[in-house]
């Protein structure tokens, strides 16, 4: 099956792809592209194992770029897109702009983590135990407390986290588990900005000095009073953020940028 994708706006304006984060889907950018299906296309894409895609199972991040890739060939005026993703999403654009640099004008990955995870076994104990919980009403609304999931969407997330299969969920999590950053080539020009929230894990906010230190043409900011899923946070700013980097202009003051070592 194919992947389901929300499309927004005029197909022969430029377009941005939104990739989302685990146990959501497409749904978690509405506020975003509420504002900028006025002047973009915009492409809200359920990842293999999430939200309407969920029949589709997740193989891997490779396998998902193929997809993506496919999609923004198919549904874009001159092949290209800007790709913003967030978690899932975040480690999403980095292989597409690994695998398919052609197809990709900008990113923005935010809440990614650059080196494999340590004590690896404890980790998948931990989302072993995750993984049945996220079945359990009480747990949900926990989770969606804690990650800042708006009211109106708390149906969305119990109906994703439920929806996704064993399967996903382990092929998903063990492979972020062991993510590091690719050995980018030709992607070196293509504009790259790297966030995370000041509250995130410290892990997250310690690898964007690896994203500038690793790859030409990028930029690196911590987003104050921010947590994981900061474009529900604070929507608006993310918001301005996207819209700056994607037409090259300063990026909102707010943001705390992140300097080489």
């Amino acid at each position: 099956m194919s992947l389901y994708v929300r499309q927004s706006g005029s197909t022969t304006a430029p377009t941005i792809v939104f990739l989302h984060g685990s146990g959501v889907s497409g749904w978690m950018w509405n506020e975003q592209i509420k504002v900028l299906q006025n002047d973009y296309q915009c492409l809200a894409i359920d990842l293999p194992g999430s939200g309407e895609s969920y029949q589709t199972e997740w193989i891997s991040l490779a396998d998902t770029a193929d997809q993506i890739a496919a999609i923004i060939r198919q549904s874009t005026a001159n092949g290209k897109a800007h790709v913003v993703g967030l978690s899932l999403g975040g480690y999403t654009g980095l292989c597409l702009l690994e695998k398919y640099p052609t197809v990709v004008e900008s990113l923005i990955v935010s809440g990614v983590s650059t080196r494999p995870f340590a004590n690896l076994r404890r980790w998948q104990i931990t989302l072993g135990i995750m993984q049945r919980l996220m079945k359990w009403d009480v747990f949900i609304n926990m989770q969606a407390k804690m990650l800042h999931i708006p009211a109106e969407a708390a149906d969305l997330y119990k109906r994703d986290n439920k929806r996704m299969s064993n399967e996903s969920f382990n092929r998903m999590f063990n492979e972020v588990l062991r993510f590091g950053l690719p050995n980018f080539k030709d992607e070196q020009t293509i504009p790259l900005l790297a966030v995370a929230g000041d509250s995130e894990n410290a892990m997250i906010k310690e690898g964007l000095k690896d994203f500038i230190n690793h790859k030409q043409n990028t930029t690196a900011a911590l987003v104050p009073n921010a947590h994981h899923g900061w474009n529900g946070e604070h929507p608006q700013l993310f918001t301005a953020m996207v819209e700056a980097w994607i037409n090259g202009k300063p990026l909102p003051a707010d943001l705390v940028l992140v300097k080489a070592i």
